[in-house]
């Protein structure tokens, strides 16, 4: 990993994120929850490893109820921290990361004017980032800003493809790990903008053995 030097005025964490596609660059398969094999999703384990914190939203994690926690052998499963953007308070309460929340920082990232509405997720163990807004670029340079002061300099996105595009698209994020799997999906799966924007960027292979899967890295 490259090192990141920070402005001490707009101190802001290394972003990095991942997505999954197919040969054909398919993001969204039809027929299984999984684009990649297991040997892909345990090295994205390890990934989870190096990172301070993960980022996702509240609508990914309610459609995978996820834990997005590391678990392998001999590392903490209790880490990294977690970061949930939800700005309007539709995170379930019944969900796979609440079993962690005495274990590790789970943040919600939501709007100033839910304050009174967000008394359950504080009680349950939620810590709580107010933001305005985070519509534009400098929205989330002013949240990036928070979450570096909070003490995390490293942070990896595991998020929907909404989201995911809009870091893209705006430039907010420092590299992208794509898992691309050795056969196409075609009518089984469908794509959107992400996959214009993976074209449109030269992206290195990483040597590793992924049993016919492909890593390949963007650096923005």
């Amino acid at each position: 990993y490259k090192s990141y030097f920070f402005n001490k005025k707009k101190a802001k964490p290394y972003i990095s994120a991942k997505i999954a596609v197919s040969k054909d660059y398919r993001t969204i398969n039809f027929k299984n929850k999984w684009i990649t094999n297991k040997k892909s999703r345990k090295v994205v384990h390890y990934l989870r490893s190096q990172y301070d914190c993960i980022m996702s939203t509240s609508k990914s994690i309610n459609h995978d109820n996820a834990m997005l926690n590391c678990r392998i052998d001999g590392l903490n499963n209790n880490k990294p921290d977690l970061f949930i953007v939800d700005l309007r308070l539709k995170l379930k309460k019944k969900l796979k990361i609440n079993r962690l929340l005495k274990k590790r920082k789970t943040y919600l990232i939501t709007m100033s004017e839910n304050f009174k509405k967000i008394l359950p997720y504080k009680k349950a163990g939620y810590k709580i980032v107010f933001v305005n807004s985070l519509k534009e670029k400098k929205d989330f340079d002013i949240l990036y800003t928070k979450i570096y002061k909070l003490g995390y300099s490293r942070v990896f996105v595991e998020s929907g493809l909404t989201f995911l595009n809009n870091l893209i698209k705006n430039k907010l994020i420092n590299d992208l790990y794509i898992f691309k799997t050795n056969s196409k999906l075609g009518k089984n799966g469908d794509n959107n903008d992400t996959s214009k924007y993976l074209k449109r960027y030269p992206s290195n292979l990483l040597t590793i053995d992924l049993n016919g899967d492909k890593l390949f890295k963007i650096e923005f």
